[in-house]
């Protein structure tokens, strides 16, 4: 992406909103998980959020919480994920298997 168009892309909304995703990520990859958290927070707190990019925020955010084993967080953002509408159905298949997955953990935390 050219710096003139990603300039551009900052000066509407959307944009922002997916520069805002973008650096969440980038936090997220980089081993910290919790500025992510904030980040996606605040976009799934905005009430200007786009329903796009607020359940891609719920849906990383709810990975981040995974990976520090708040497996009670990941678990509801995974379930506030499914309850969207109009939700994609790869968004639906891969929410599915990562709130499995949390629970299966959290469950064998349980039992030991």
């Amino acid at each position: 992406m050219s710096f003139l168009s990603r300039l551009g892309g900052l000066l509407t909304r959307g944009g922002r909103e997916e520069d805002q995703l973008r650096q969440a990520m980038e936090h997220a990859k980089g081993d910290r998980p919790k500025k992510a958290i904030e980040i996606y927070t605040s976009l799934v707190d905005s009430k200007g959020t786009s329903a796009d990019v607020r359940a891609k925020a719920l849906f990383n955010r709810a990975l981040a919480y995974s990976a520090l084993r708040d497996d009670e967080r990941a678990s509801a953002d995974l379930t506030q994920v499914l309850a969207l509408p109009n939700l994609a159905e790869n968004v639906q298949i891969a929410a599915r298997s990562q709130l499995a997955r949390v629970r299966k953990r959290a469950e064998k935390r349980t039992t030991t």
